[in-house]
This record gives C-alpha cells, sequence and structure tokens, in this order.
C-alpha cells in the first residue's frame, strides 16, 4: 500500500535484488529465460501532474512504495543487461476482483461490495472526483502472459515497459453511482477516514506499448461488480463474515 512505511518497502527492494543476484550467480548466462515484474501506475506516476499517463511519461512517486517499485525496476533492467535475458515490467492500474484480503484494506471495488454483503458502512478516505483506471484481475492475467510469450523473442538482454489497465477512467463517484444502481440502492459510506498518503488525484492512462494487447481486456464493469458480489455472498454464507 502507498501508506506501507519505507523501512518495510525498502527491505522488500532489497529481498528482490538479492533474488536477481542469486539468479546470476546460478543460472546460465546464455540469453534463455525471461523476468516477470508486477509494478504499479499509482507508485511510478502519483507526483506528475500530467495525466494521461504513457510510457514515456517521466516517472514521479510521491510515497516509499513508489520509490520500491522503481528501484525493483531499475534493478530488473540492469540484471538483464548483464546476463543478456529478457523481462516484462508491467505498470498495473487498480486491479480488482473476487478473492482479495480484506484484512490488508485494499481493493476499493471489493470493500465496497463487501459492504453491500455485510450491510456494514464502507469508509473512503480519497475525493470522489478521484480517477482511476480499474482493470478486471483474469484481463490483466491474460496481457501479462500474453506479453511473457511475446517477449521470449525479443533480442537477447531486451526489457519491456508496458501500463497494464483498461485504459478507462472513472472517478470513485461513479464507481459508486454504478454500483448503486446494479444493487438498486447506495452504498453505506464513512468519508475522510483513513491514511491518504501517496495517493493522487488523476490517474489516466494510455499505453503506448504493444497497444495490441489492450483488446484482451473485455470484462466490462458490471460484469467484474456481478462477479465480486457473487464470490463475497457465497463467502458470507459459509464463513459468516
Amino acid at each position: 500500500m502507498t501508506s506501507t512505511p519505507r523501512d518495510v518497502m525498502m527491505r522488500e527492494a532489497e529481498v528482490f535484488e538479492q533474488f536477481l543476484a542469486l539468479t546470476e550467480r546460478r543460472l546460465p548466462r546464455d540469453g534463455r529465460g525471461a523476468f516477470f515484474l508486477g509494478s504499479s501506475v499509482g507508485g511510478a506516476y502519483a507526483g506528475n501532474p500530467s495525466p494521461p499517463f504513457t510510457e514515456h511519461t517521466p516517472t514521479a512517486p510521491i510515497s516509499a512504495y513508489g520509490e520500491a517499485k522503481l528501484r525493483m525496476e531499475a534493478a530488473l533492467v540492469s540484471s538483464v543487461a548483464r546476463t543478456g535475458r529478457r523481462a516484462f515490467i508491467a505498470r498495473v492500474t487498480n486491479l480488482y476482483g473476487p478473492g482479495q484480503d480484506m484484512a490488508k484494506g485494499q481493493g476499493l471495488i471489493s470493500a465496497i461490495v463487501g459492504g453491500y454483503v455485510t450491510g456494514r458502512p464502507i469508509s473512503v478516505y480519497v475525493s470522489l472526483d478521484t480517477l482511476r483506471d480499474y482493470i478486471y484481475v483474469d484481463d490483466c492475467g491474460k496481457v501479462i502472459s500474453a506479453a511473457m510469450l511475446r517477449v521470449r523473442q525479443e533480442h537477447p538482454g531486451t526489457v519491456v515497459t508496458k501500463i497494464v489497465g483498461s485504459m478507462r477512467a472513472l472517478s470513485i463517484g461513479a464507481l459508486l453511482g454504478e454500483i448503486a444502481r446494479l444493487r438498486r440502492r447506495p452504498a453505506a459510506l464513512i468519508l475522510g477516514q483513513g491514511d491518504a498518503r501517496g495517493q493522487s488525484l488523476d490517474l489516466r492512462v494510455r499505453s503506448t506499448v504493444w497497444t495490441d494487447l489492450d483488446a484482451l481486456v473485455s470484462t466490462t464493469l458490471p460484469e467484474g461488480l456481478g462477479i465480486i458480489y457473487q464470490a463475497q455472498m457465497h463467502a458470507h454464507m459459509v464463513n459468516g463474515r
């Protein structure tokens, strides 16, 4: 999360760097193999005032979370240059889908849907005008899978960085309105509760890299919301939570 303490995020980056160092020592440097790294649009661009962001937009992290993600990206680029392997870095927008760990306080869509299932009010701690790009988890997986197949065909030492998202921005207010339309009643909200550090008001994106893969993002928001609702309703009936 963007509010995660700096020492925790830097330890995560250090572990990743140690992993890369281990692979360089243990694996042959014959150009075979490809790495995948999941990074973050919010981490990379939150401090840049000029959306929509593309892969060519200067990065501007405003949190330790963003700094750590970019540190990991840089470490992977350096490792690939030394070993002649290949890598795909996905700067993912807001991922949503069933099965998120609600105890971590992540996943706005899952939290809102959970409010409908349990009847508990939902805390929203950023402006309702906040713009985010939401991508369904299965669609994200399809893009990454296709990209990994493609990057293996690139020249040794290639690193491809792509923004992975739906390329459609939606305000939190509009998201709440859509869920209310589908469920036929508004959500119970508590506004302004929580830690909004590291958050940007506008995270619109437009990928310019391997744009044909964006066609793999096909799940509509109503479809995704319906899947999450059914999954949470089932879990609630089984577990009573």
